[in-house]
């Protein structure tokens, strides 16, 4: 059959079917409470009436293949509604919905059962990546029209069963009916148990048929939503990096003041989608040469909108950078390295009676004698987010400087940029230097045993430092190993105290080093001893320049790849500040 030219009827009814199976919805679900934020909940019950509605008109509705399918999508949407109600964890409802596609599948396409499991594992990934583009509130419906178009194209083009024409009509006429609601500031809210259902139907209808075509297709939701995310990532922090020249160091100076809007940066996914989508049809089709053409200006065009959107002139050069900047409820200090260091000088000038008093310069101390200074990446803001207790620990320090390149990139991107980053092993030997013409005695703690030993010496080799303590971090936090560290220190006496035990155990040590030290100034290093000992190399000068050393280090210890995960979630949260706070056009 050629779907296209005889699903005008079913088209109609499947409208009314979202139209009339969304307002029964709405009202079944009135006086329920769910924890889903702004807009009105309809869960999957607009999937459910275009689906039923395009089944009838169809005259298919009684066969075992629309049946099964019917019957998963129901029982899916019951499972995720009592996710959105908070009956159970995904944890708990992760069996039932892998058994339910089980059945449905193989009920609905009557094939083998290794390629059911191989189908279901693909139908949880399609659900999966749905849920997760369900963070930004319109990109689910995109994806689904987007993905739904294309295969009505291609249906119209070759011959498929009905059931997987009809199934693809349902989820196309739903998820266009419910974006064209979005616009104007409305929201509607499908939860989990939309999500479950619209993500069982996209699969089915690629797996119905067992056609590699339709795989193909199947196969853009998943990457959009895992490698789109991480490339647009990556361009905004080159384009910042070059178009600020944030890699020229200490620089006061910025070109353009970043404008992007978030209804943009979703249709520029969107349209993106949909070059991607229909680059693969015209593949499968055979197209001629100028609709690759075409296809291709409206990519350009496309692209060329949102990089304007993106980055706008500032009428003036020279923004002024104030004493402190706040990144996600975190304060930052804007300051230069040789700042810090008068900074630090300025603490341990004075008395222990002054440093007890807290004066409009040293407030962040909170009245301690002992300053903590903490070197903060972006890491470690995303962590103070997640944890209080480190939160607390961050909010107390007299000094947060920017150590990590994302801080940087985050403080210009929100419109606040600071002068430059104040790298932990550059800090370190800057100190260093400094308490080699002072005076100051230093302690070295942190690392594996022998490599603060090793630090110390090339330290003290080049700088003339006087080392009062050294001793390793492999010691249990609130232990009796740990008192015996603490009690050493307070005996060593020492005006600077470098803490290399990683985050946040570093932070969580140096709070109980208040109550040892009456003076004093504590840093909390991370991994700096390893690179100052030459255990571990350091970066290339030009990975320095453009803050990517933490790539480096990955080359080098991959086992930290879980923990650059936190990275692209980093970025995530600014650009979730950025929507949420910047009212410019």
């Amino acid at each position: 059959m050629n779907p296209v030219t005889s699903q005008i009827e079913p088209l109609i009814t499947a409208t009314a079917g979202t139209i009339l199976l969304w307002a029964l919805g709405r009202r079944l679900t009135a006086n329920m409470s769910f924890d889903l934020g702004r807009g009105s909940y309809v869960g999957a019950f607009p999937f459910l009436g275009a689906l039923l509605g395009a089944g009838l008109a169809g005259g298919i509705f009684w066969q075992q293949s629309f049946l099964a399918l019917a019957a998963g999508t129901c029982l899916l949407t019951l499972t995720g509604f009592l996710r959105d109600r908070q009956r159970f964890s995904y944890l708990t409802l992760l069996p039932w919905c892998a058994l339910i596609t089980i059945a449905s599948l193989f009920a609905a396409t009557d094939t083998g059962g290794l390629f059911v499991i191989s189908a279901t594992v693909w139908a949880l990934l399609i659900i999966f990546c749905l849920k997760i583009a369900a963070m930004v509130y319109e990109m689910p419906f995109i994806l689904l029209t987007t993905s739904t178009l294309t295969q009505f194209i291609l249906f119209s083009q070759q011959q498929f069963t009905q059931t997987a024409v009809l199934a693809n009509l349902s989820l196309l006429t739903a998820s266009i009916v419910m974006l064209i609601y979005s616009t104007g500031g409305r929201r509607v809210l499908t939860g989990s148990s939309g999500i479950f259902a619209a993500g069982f139907l996209l699969a089915a209808v690629s797996l119905l048929e067992g056609s590699g075509q339709l795989l193909i297709f199947g196969l853009f939701v998943p990457s959009m939503v895992i490698l789109f995310p991480f490339a647009l990532i990556s361009t905004m922090i080159v384009a910042s990096y070059f178009g600020n020249r944030l890699h020229h160091g200490n620089n006061r100076e910025r070109i353009y003041s970043w404008s992007l809007r978030r209804e943009k940066t979703v249709l520029f996914a969107g349209l993106f989608f949909l070059c991607l989508n229909f680059l693969a049809l015209l593949v499968l089709i055979d197209a001629p040469g100028p609709a690759y053409f075409v296809l291709f200006l409206l990519f350009v065009f496309s692209l060329s909108v949102f990089v304007t959107a993106f980055a706008r002139k500032e009428t003036g050069n020279i923004i002024q950078t104030p004493a402190q900047i706040e990144i996600l409820g975190i304060t930052v200090d804007a300051l230069l390295p040789a700042e810090v260091i008068t900074r630090i000088d300025s603490y341990l000038r004075l008395t222990p009676e002054a440093a007890e008093k807290p004066t409009e310069n040293f407030s962040g101390n909170n009245g301690a004698a002992l300053f903590h200074i903490v070197t903060a990446d972006s890491l470690a803001l995303v962590r103070a987010g997640e944890d209080e207790r480190f939160k607390n620990s961050m909010r107390r320090a007299a000094l947060v400087v920017p150590d990590g390149a994302g801080v940087v990139w985050a403080a210009d991107f929100l419109g606040t940029p600071l002068p430059g980053r104040v790298p932990g092993v550059a800090l370190v030997s800057h100190i260093c230097k400094t308490a080699g013409k002072a005076g100051w005695k230093v302690f070295f703690l942190g690392g594996k045993p022998g490599i603060a030993e090793q630090a110390a010496a090339l330290l003290q080799q080049e700088h003339g430092i006087a080392v009062c303590g050294i001793e390793h971090g492999y010691f249990t936090p609130d232990s009796a190993e740990e008192e015996a560290v603490l009690e050493k220190i307070a005996a060593a006496r020492p005006d600077i105290i470098f803490v290399a035990l990683g985050v946040p155990r570093q932070e969580f040590f140096i709070a109980r080093l208040r109550n040892c030290l009456k003076r004093g100034v504590a840093i909390g290093v991370g991994g700096s001893f390893d690179v100052i000992s030459q255990t571990l190399p350091r970066a290339p000068y030009w990975m320095q320049r453009f803050g990517i050393e933490w790539l480096f280090r990955l080359w080098l210890e991959p086992r930290r790849f879980m923990r650059m995960l936190g990275i692209p979630l980093f970025v995530l949260q600014i650009l979730r500040h950025k929507w949420n706070n910047d009212q410019k056009p």
